[in-house]
């Protein structure tokens, strides 16, 4: 298997930064072919071909491409979780993640084109976590009645209302309570 060549990877990458850097300096409506070209230097005919509408263009914007995202896992599936929660807090707090995140979400809530968007955002920012729970739920750490869901809400739903509500940044100990809460005693 060959892999992808490395000027293909630089237009996306180059694309996918001038989504984001657009949607965070101007918002959603700045998001068009000809500003992601001018943006990001790729010809806008590039753009095109990669990214065919508009949709696309947000999607491959929302796409965060590097490993800096998550974790990495341990095993220890306390110190794991909280680990993620950890880097969540960064996403949202250091980078244009919260903003993306913020701008994706609240035009999914009006345009059902861009709910399956919101969805897959929430898949790829949410999925290790998923993961971490289901795992302690199998080794007794968590409540296996729980539903998965719900205990991943419980621990992503703190730190996204730290974010957006009260815009202040949730301490190293405040996450470990938020996921302590979830864990059963003992």
């Amino acid at each position: 298997m060959t892999g992808i060549d490395p000027r293909i990877s630089q237009t996306r990458a180059a694309v996918g930064e001038a989504v984001r850097a657009l949607l965070v300096d101007e918002g959603w409506d700045a998001v068009t072919h000809q500003r992601v070209a001018e943006r990001s230097g790729v010809g806008r005919n590039t753009v095109y071909r990669h990214f065919p509408d508009r949709l696309a263009l947000l999607a491959h914007g929302g796409n965060f491409v590097d490993d800096g995202h998550h974790a990495p896992i341990t095993g220890d599936v306390r110190a794991d979780l909280a680990a993620e929660l950890r880097c969540f807090r960064r996403e949202l707090f250091d980078g244009v993640v919260g903003t993306v995140i913020a701008a994706i979400f609240e035009r999914a809530d009006r345009d059902p084109e861009v709910a399956p968007l919101r969805d897959r955002l929430v898949e790829m920012g949410a999925g290790q976590t998923f993961d971490l729970v289901r795992r302690g739920m199998t080794d007794g750490l968590i409540d296996p009645d729980r539903d998965v869901a719900d205990v991943v809400a419980s621990l992503c739903g703190p730190v996204l209302y730290a974010r957006f509500c009260q815009g202040r940044r949730p301490t190293d100990e405040a996450i470990d309570r938020i996921v302590d809460s979830q864990l059963r005693p003992g």
